[in-house]
């Protein structure tokens, strides 16, 4: 079981979104270790390698919602408890 905390935010776009780009630009983003897409509420999910609140914050506002097609986001500490 791991002792790390790990950052995660949900992102919804807006009509503006590179829905259709290759999304590899993403690794210009230390921070995101993992991204994906996803059905309902919000249209995609990063993973973050980040260290303090602080620095979640920072990345969201400063990089994340720099992006012009960012509409909203929702940012969550998880900690793995329990893996098979």
């Amino acid at each position: 079981m791991s002792q790390k905390w790990s950052a995660q935010v949900q992102v919804k776009w807006n009509k503006d979104a590179p829905a259709s780009q290759n999304w590899d630009w993403l690794k210009e983003w230390s921070e995101v270790k993992w991204a994906w897409s996803t059905m309902g509420d919000w249209d995609m999910t990063l993973w973050l390698d980040v260290q303090t609140p602080q620095d979640l914050e920072k990345f969201v506002h400063e990089k994340l919602r720099a992006k012009n097609w960012v509409e909203d986001t929702k940012s969550t500490w998880t900690k793995e408890v329990w893996a098979a």
